[in-house]
This record gives structure tokens, C-alpha cells and sequence, in this order.
């Protein structure tokens, strides 16, 4: 991406150089072969060359607007190795997130709990979001949370399961 800036911005330059008449941007870019641009796209690789760099273009394209989606919930669920008589216990994550939901509720200094299971670019993640009533510290926020993030980051330890915590304080009155 960065490349492709820089190339713009030196084509911005030169051009800019030969309206100004710039005596060394000027003279080079005199001296183009302007018959050769044509004789070029008059030719037949021509065509697939330019196909293939749209076809790159799409997916490149694709790709940058796929990651400004929402992300979406995880369909597969999570192997947790060593949890059961096989070796392994597969759990669906929104199950694993309501659970953790449902005990942080009971926490009277939050306002509002909420607790979703995700799928971020291949990134699965627990995320845990928390309103809090504006006469607690953040002190007391991470203590209350930190029971339900320890208890996470143990079962999911060697999983590709992320935890994040969002914590929003509420303005004092």
C-alpha cells in the first residue's frame, strides 16, 4: 500500500516538474517514446496482463472491504484439550460467553454486562464489555473482573481464544 503511495506521488511530481517546465523532468520526459505506449497495448499479452492485475485488484479490494464487516460469531466450536475421558470437550464459545455474562450480572457495580463470542479475521475471541456506576475506581472494576478473565485465560491456555475486556466508567454526577 505504501509502495503504490509512493508511486503516485512521484508520478504527481514529474508531472507537476514537466507543467512547470522542470529543464531535467522536462528533457526525460521529451525523450518518451510516446508510439511505444501504443505499440504496447496494441499488443496480446497486453490484455492478460491488464486482466490479471484487475483480478488482483478485485480480490485485494475484497479482501479490505471483508475486514471492515462486523465480526461474526464462531461457528466451530472450541476443543479443549485434556477436559474429558477422551482427552478433549468441544464447547460452543457463546455458550462459554453467556456463562461468563450471567456471573458477571451479578455484580451490583456494573450497569450493564455484556459478553460475545467472536470471530475476527480468523480471530477467535471471548469479548467481555462492562458498564460501571461512576462511584467505583478501576481498581475495583478489575478486581471484580478479574476472577472471570483468570478463569478464561486457564481453560483457554494453548487455544487460539483471545480475551478481551472493554470497560466503560460512566461520567460522575
Amino acid at each position: 500500500m505504501g509502495l503504490f503511495g509512493l508511486l503516485c506521488l512521484a508520478l504527481a511530481a514529474a508531472v507537476a516538474a514537466f507543467r512547470f517546465t522542470v529543464d531535467p523532468v522536462s528533457d526525460w520526459i521529451s525523450r518518451l517514446d510516446t508510439a511505444a505506449i501504443s505499440d504496447t497495448v496494441a499488443q496480446t499479452w497486453f490484455a492478460a496482463v491488464l486482466a490479471a492485475v484487475a483480478l488482483v485488484a478485485a480480490y485485494w479490494g475484497w479482501r479490505l472491504i471483508r475486514t471492515t464487516i462486523a465480526p461474526r460469531r464462531p461457528e466451530q466450536p472450541l476443543s479443549i484439550a485434556g477436559s474429558g475421558p477422551e482427552g478433549t470437550m468441544s464447547i460452543p464459545l457463546q455458550q462459554v460467553a453467556q456463562a461468563v455474562q450471567e456471573q458477571l450480572s451479578t455484580q451490583t457495580m456494573f450497569r450493564k454486562v455484556a459478553a460475545q463470542a467472536l470471530d475476527d479475521r480468523d480471530r477467535r475471541i471471548i469479548r467481555i464489555t462492562v458498564d460501571s456506576r461512576p462511584d467505583r475506581t478501576y481498581d475495583q472494576i478489575v478486581a471484580a473482573l478479574e476472577p472471570a478473565i483468570d478463569d478464561l485465560r486457564t481453560a483457554f491456555d494453548g487455544s487460539d481464544v483471545h480475551v478481551q475486556v472493554m470497560v466503560h466508567l460512566d461520567a460522575r454526577e
